[in-house]
């Protein structure tokens, strides 16, 4: 899982997938699409840049992931 805290409000951004981003702030959270859009929960914004940077990390962890166990089955 690719997650990072916001240097000013201290939250807790994670990607789940490469389209959704949860924002954790202490008992409160918010899911959120690839570009900071609301799409559930208790917070309803967010940082957009931090949304776009972990949907892209994340998109490059899975297809390092995809490639390194491609590899090992090659083996």
């Amino acid at each position: 899982m690719t997650k990072t805290r916001h240097a000013l409000t201290n939250a807790e951004y994670q990607a789940e997938s490469p389209n959704s981003v949860r924002v954790v702030d202490g008992d409160k959270w918010g899911l959120f699409d690839r570009y900071g859009g609301w799409l559930e929960g208790e917070i309803r914004q967010c940082d957009p840049q931090l949304c776009i940077w972990l949907t892209g990390v994340f998109v490059v962890q899975e297809r390092t992931n995809t490639t390194a166990k491609s590899q090992e089955k090659q083996r």
